[in-house]
């Protein structure tokens, strides 16, 4: 398959610097038919390629930005933390990640930082007036207060993540569901892929209908 070139036109990072925001200029990615999440496969070292979820896309400029935790010893977070303005970038393709936010209902997002990327795509195809709730865990608790400054008007907790790869927090806050009150949402889970399989179970356990939740895990 022929790699495709694209420019970073800008990044900005949180801080501490463990989050990145890559705004990219894809100028051979079509993103006028877009209607789930996507996944691109980008080139992050030889011979070694890693998928991120574009959000915040424009299909008339073909720009998006790419949210990348920069915060592990791999090539992604080696990768996202080489980049600067002006960069070029490849990458493979484009495939969707068959997640879009289903229509009339609420929707309920439940991951970790990975998953924010993720999560803005689909509040992006929902579109205004979705109902949105739910909540993310964050590593950070400075990254906490940055999450609640960029994306005001969600109805998202942000809950600090005791280590990397342990959401007890989010299984705390299924524990405290009132299932009556959510019993016409559909629920996005996103992130590390063992915990996304509990906090599917543990819904399954809430008597939520297995229609009615969404998983997609990122990492192993």
């Amino acid at each position: 398959m022929k790699r495709k070139i694209g420019r970073v036109l800008a990044v900005r990072t949180w801080e501490p610097d463990t989050m990145r925001e890559i705004d990219l200029h894809l100028p051979d990615c079509d993103m006028s038919r877009w209607q789930s999440a996507q996944h691109i496969k980008f080139k992050v070292g030889n011979f070694t390629y890693r998928d991120y979820t574009p959000s915040g896309w424009d299909a008339e400029t073909r720009t998006c930005t790419l949210i990348v935790v920069t915060a592990h010893s791999g090539p992604g977070s080696r990768w996202g933390r080489s980049l600067q303005a002006g960069d070029t970038v490849s990458y493979l393709g484009v495939d969707s990640s068959h997640q879009q936010p289903a229509s009339g209902r609420p929707l309920v997002f439940l991951g970790d930082e990975s998953a924010i990327g993720h999560f803005l795509a689909l509040q992006q195809l929902a579109g205004t007036g979705a109902e949105i709730s739910g909540a993310v865990v964050l590593s950070e608790e400075h990254h906490r207060s940055e999450f609640g400054q960029y994306f005001t008007g969600w109805g998202l907790q942000s809950l600090r993540k005791s280590s990397s790869r342990d959401y007890a927090e989010l299984e705390e806050w299924i524990a405290g569901l009132g299932i009556e009150m959510h019993k016409d949402a559909v629920f996005y889970l996103a992130g590390y892929s063992r915990e996304v399989v509990r906090l599917r179970r543990l819904l399954r356990r809430k008597g939520v209908s297995p229609g009615h939740v969404r998983a997609q895990g990122f990492w192993n």
